[in-house]
């Protein structure tokens, strides 16, 4: 058989087949060379634009509100309108803050690259597109949700380190919360704690034994020690 047909079988050839390096052509060096700079050049126009503050997409804000909803519901109105002053939410950096117009027009005139947070920060989109509430927003979260669990003192400090309500720490609950409902969580001062989700309905709770769990925990005021350095980040102080 012709080696040039089986090049294979030819010893000298398969030397030079190991040993040949390969080649680059100009055409694929321009072809790399324009891959590269649109890359920078989109990388920097999403950098750019995740950085600016600005309003919430139609897509954003109906992530986000429906998030909010499962903890305060319609009490969504009472953030947006207030009688006080007018607020309102922006993005900025993946964060959702909420402020009063007054502030946001003072905030425009800061430059993007050392604006670093403004107002309240009600949390913040995952990389995915979801959004994930913090413990920032604690106290508007305590002041319009619908349902709340109250913790006896013997269980509050598990819960500030990060533990699940368990309900031999129940102290109260509010009547008629449904199963999977986001709940607040309060200690039997009336002080808010944080905020989760029940894992049984009132009802169910009576028949629990004080070992199970009757609601997960999702953010605690623990964390201002627990990751300082992060939600200094959130916060404008």
């Amino acid at each position: 058989i012709h080696p040039s047909i089986h090049p294979s079988i030819h010893p000298s050839l398969r030397v030079r087949r190991r040993r040949g390096r390969r080649t680059t052509t100009p055409h694929t060096l321009r072809l790399r060379e324009n891959y590269q700079q649109q890359h920078q050049e989109e990388e920097g126009r999403l950098r750019k634009e995740t950085s600016t503050m600005r309003p919430l997409t139609e897509e954003e804000t109906t992530t986000f509100f429906e998030k909010l909803a499962k903890y305060i519901g319609r009490n969504i109105r009472f953030l947006l309108d207030r009688k006080d002053e007018n607020y309102c939410f922006r993005l900025h950096k993946d964060r959702v803050y909420y402020a009063s117009e007054k502030l946001v027009r003072k905030a425009q005139s800061v430059p993007r690259e050392n604006l670093g947070c403004l107002g309240t920060c009600f949390g913040k989109f995952t990389k995915s597109k979801k959004f994930r509430l913090e413990i920032t927003c604690l106290e508007y979260l305590a002041r319009f949700a619908l349902y709340k669990i109250w913790i006896k003192p013997a269980g509050v400090m598990s819960y500030l380190y990060g533990n699940h309500v368990l309900k031999a720490h129940l102290g109260r609950i509010t009547e008629n919360t449904p199963k999977h409902q986001g709940v607040i969580f309060l200690s039997m001062s009336d002080v808010p704690l944080g905020f989760g989700v029940a894992a049984y309905s009132t009802k169910e709770c009576r028949k629990l034994e004080g070992t199970a769990i009757v609601a997960f925990h999702q953010a605690d005021v623990g964390q201002y020690l627990r990751n300082e350095d992060d939600l200094a980040a959130y916060s404008s102080g």
